[in-house]
């Protein structure tokens, strides 16, 4: 008994130090548990604050992944959230790829792993996510009897095979097996779909939930934005703000967590349009008062927006799907908002004990006033986090609380600890506050530097550079021909334009419809070509004279009005060769009836006023030949040297091929002087080109569009940000207004062909594929870059620092002390007793 004593009071002393240095759970590591509670996450029996950013794993190479998700836990994120992407993982039905290149699922998630992180995987899988067709692949439209999204057999027997095959393929990320992954969504955002589709929805929604369930997995499963109660999943919440949305939720789901999958930290953009902001102080705001609300999950979309890659957007979205995220396209901090927000995850993340400890509290009203309040977990005045908030839109005010006086600003929360042992309360943020080293951020935003360019700042001086990236004298071009009917339109007619994705399979975006016209006599007076109802981009040829292009916008059809050419003759009687390309922007990623979505010629068209819609119409899928995308061949004896604009000026089509020689070694050489660990990042400046696509040694980098914003006057959101307006699909503000939606196209560093050993030879080619009008020789190289904020100095800094570090020194030593001295009483006590017990002994042998 006395060594098992004296045993435990010598191991006293060092508990208050594994106390200290106590972890919770992270991976990789041993098996573990996860399930849920009304207070989070339940990881390894602890309720766990998550704090979660989306990074898309087809929307960035795989060389940046292991990059991606250091930065995103140096800014204070324990999760990783990514969809997965169905088109991307099995294009032909029952051929999956989970390995090539960005499709590499397992490598992502093995990353997560090594890197400490959790992952939500959303399998869906019915994405959205502004791409391509929301994820489904081409084939599954063509399944009989199918209806997207509904209680529809075909339909459903797809997703639960596709659903199970994740799983598999998955497995051994599992928590049973150690790996990341925390959680599960199932569908995407149905309640938005459900009402649309009546009972069928219904009975849809609810098989949902049941096929998760009967999958049996260790973790749990999430519908987002779902608002009809499901059984067996857990309800989340998607939007701009979402604390308003949890005192309901409590009531109709006891014991769930609340869960916020999707906070927009600002929004994607368009073709036409000015990128979105969204104010840093408004999103720490959303957040911190979701956390006060009783949240426990938090999920930014997107965290890492990244790119969409080749043909992988939605309807006019652009190549870049930045999302003005925290790390941005290439992969870089997005400083002020990085930081404003690790700062808050900081203090989220080292008070989820008594988050997670403590029931959600009551709110207390302050200053008289019913919206400025505060919630507070834990003992008041004694052991407790508080949020303290503000909702006020227009004013702050001086609250005191605990003893202390705390200025609230307008629409902020501010975050109040005190530990028992505390003699006053600290003030840790808030959320309209930036602190000194957010605001130095705010001087180092990212930028691009041309590679190769006399002045950086004017890509227009290609011509005086003495040294290229770009081998711009040695351009190769070569026209794209117009198609003919006895070489490539189809041999049989149809009677009308048919619809163009039917034809196409989406292999490509291009379809040419061809007829030939008698021309009325009304063409004397009236020479218009009117297409009504298509989409998404038309060319008009007459007797292979170009007449020009016309576009509409995403989710709708469109009439195009063409103009017969003044070089056309159009007599009455004489018969006009019509051609039309039909371009598809991308396929719809978020409507109604997705099997049946539709593009191309779909509408009554009239030239001269007379309807031609009926007729014998011939097409051709692809731009030349029945080539869908596939690049034209590099050796082929139609490429020609390029001396100039006026080479292609003549040239019918107006679509041609540019190749162009990228010189990698110019390229490294130009790395020389830089520091940092990671890779360069580099783009391709597009700006003197119009509308087409790129490609790097046949990765195909996306579609290019130099297409302007409108100006500030015409923009009523592009104005300077008040961060205490509340954030809403009508009021964010755009940023850049008349600028290019997007001038530089992401040249990933990983698809460059680099030589093995020194004076290696290599070759790297970009081609253009340009619709309209450009200047290749202007074309140019760009690196973006960021500076590192660094903390301003002090004179007398290092004072400070030595300060702390005996401050901080002296508390370890007195929780410790406190350990060993307790230890120390404990253990005088206990040999005080002894030696009475002895003396007592002794004394009674004596006696007897």
């Amino acid at each position: 008994m006395q060594s098992v004593l004296l045993a435990l009071l010598s191991a006293l002393a060092i508990l208050g130090a594994q106390v200290l240095a106590k972890e919770l759970r992270q991976v990789p590591g041993d098996p573990y548990t996860v399930s849920y509670g009304s207070r989070g996450l339940v990881i390894d029996g602890t309720p766990r604050m998550l704090t979660t950013g989306s990074i898309h794993y087809p929307r960035s190479v795989p060389g940046m992944w292991d990059s991606l998700m250091k930065k995103a836990k140096r800014g204070g994120i324990n999760t990783i959230d990514t969809y997965v992407f169905w088109n991307i993982h099995e294009p032909t039905k029952g051929d999956y790829d989970f390995a090539t290149d960005r499709a590499n699922l397992p490598l992502f998630l093995e990353t997560a792993r090594q890197n400490g992180l959790f992952v939500m995987l959303r399998i869906g899988p019915y994405v959205c996510a502004e791409w391509n067709y929301g994820g489904f692949p081409q084939w599954l439209r063509h399944e009989e009897d199918i209806v997207f999204r509904t209680f529809n057999g075909p339909f459903m027997r797809e997703m639960k095979r596709f659903t199970a095959k994740v799983l598999e393929v998955v497995d051994s990320y599992m928590p049973e097996n150690g790996g990341p992954v925390v959680a599960l969504q199932i569908e995407n955002e149905y309640g938005d779909h459900q009402w649309e589709t009546g009972r069928d929805g219904d009975r849809y929604a609810d098989w949902c939930g049941q096929t998760a369930h009967e999958f049996n997995t260790s973790v749990p499963w999430v519908m987002c934005h779902q608002y009809y109660r499901v059984k067996h999943v857990i309800h989340s919440q998607n939007d701009f703000y979402c604390d308003q949305y949890l005192d309901n939720f409590h009531k109709e789901f006891p014991g769930v967590p609340d869960m916020w999958t999707e906070l927009w930290p600002a929004w994607y953009h368009r073709w036409g349009e000015a990128p979105a902001h969204r104010p840093i102080e408004d999103i720490s705001y959303a957040v911190a008062k979701w956390f006060a609300h009783g949240g426990s999950y938090v999920s930014y979309y997107m965290y890492h927006g990244g790119t969409n890659f080749g043909r992988t957007s939605g309807p006019f979205v652009p190549s870049s799907y930045d999302y003005e995220g925290f790390l941005d396209e290439y992969g870089l901090e997005n400083w002020p908002k990085y930081l404003h927000l690790a700062e808050l995850h900081k203090h989220i993340l080292d008070n989820e004990d008594v988050l997670g400890g403590n029931p959600v509290p009551a709110p207390e009203t302050l200053a008289g006033n019913k919206h400025i309040y505060a919630k507070t977990y834990g003992t008041p005045s004694r052991d407790y986090l508080a949020f303290l908030v503000n909702t006020e839109q227009s004013k702050a005010v001086t609250v005191e609380y605990d003893g202390l006086k705390i200025k609230l600003n307008r629409w902020s929360v501010t975050l109040v600890r005190r530990r028992s042992k505390d003699l006053q309360p600290t003030v840790l943020y808030n959320t309209a506050t930036r602190s000194e080293q957010v605001k130095l951020a705010q001087e180092h935003p990212a930028s691009f530097e041309h590679v190769g360019l006399p002045d950086a700042d004017d890509a227009d001086d290609a011509d005086d550079a003495d040294s290229r990236v770009l081998d711009v004298d040695s351009i190769q071009w070569r026209p794209v021909h117009l198609p003919t009917r006895d070489k490539s339109l189809s041999a049989a007619a149809y009677s009308q334009p048919p619809e163009q994705i039917s034809i196409t399979d989406d292999k490509s975006d291009y379809l040419w419809y061809q007829t030939t016209v008698t021309l009325p006599a009304s063409c004397a007076n009236d020479r218009k070509l009117v297409i009504r109802n298509a989409g998404d981009v038309a060319y008009a040829y007459f007797d292979n004279e170009y007449a020009g292009f016309q576009y509409g916008r995403q989710d709708f059809t469109t009439t195009y009005t063409f103009d017969i050419p003044e070089s056309v003759e159009a007599s009455e009687g004489r018969q006009v060769s019509l051609l039309i390309l039909s371009q598809i922007m991308g396929i719809a990623h978020n409507t109604r009836n997705m099997e049946a979505y539709s593009r191309g010629l779909l509408g009554k068209i009239t030239l001269c006023g007379q309807d031609i819609t009926m007729g014998k119409w011939r097409v051709q899928p692809g731009l030349e030949h029945g080539n869908l995308y596939d690049l034209p061949e590099s050796n082929s004896s139609a490429w020609t040297p390029y001396h100039g604009h006026t080479d292609v000026a003549k040239q019918k089509s107006r679509f041609r091929w540019y190749a162009i020689d990228l010189d990698v070694e110019a390229l490294l050489e130009s790395e020389h002087d830089l520091t940092g660990s990671d890779d360069p990042r580099y783009a391709i400046d597009m700006a003197s080109m119009t509308k087409g696509n790129l490609w790097i040694n046949g990765h195909h980098l996306g579609r290019y569009w130099l297409r302007r914003s409108p100006e500030a006057k015409d923009e009523p959101l592009c104005k300077k940000p008040d961060y205490a307006v509340r954030y809403s699909f009508n009021t964010f503000y755009r940023l850049n207004c008349g600028d290019f939606s997007q001038r530089y196209y992401h040249l990933p560093r990983s698809y460059l062909n680099m030589p093995k050993q020194s004076g290696e030879s290599v070759k790297n080619t970009i081609y253009v594929l340009e619709e309209i009008d450009g200047e290749p020789e202007k074309i140019s190289v760009a690196r973006r870059v960021s500076v590192l904020p660094e903390k301003k100095t002090h004179s007398r800094s290092w004072l400070r620092r030595l300060g702390c570090f005996v401050l901080k020194s002296a508390l370890v030593l007195c929780v410790i002390a406190a350990f060993v001295g307790l230890g120390g009483v404990l253990l005088n006590a206990y040999k005080k007793w002894s030696e009475r017990r002895a003396y007592e002994q002794v004394g009674s042998s004596s006696e007897e």
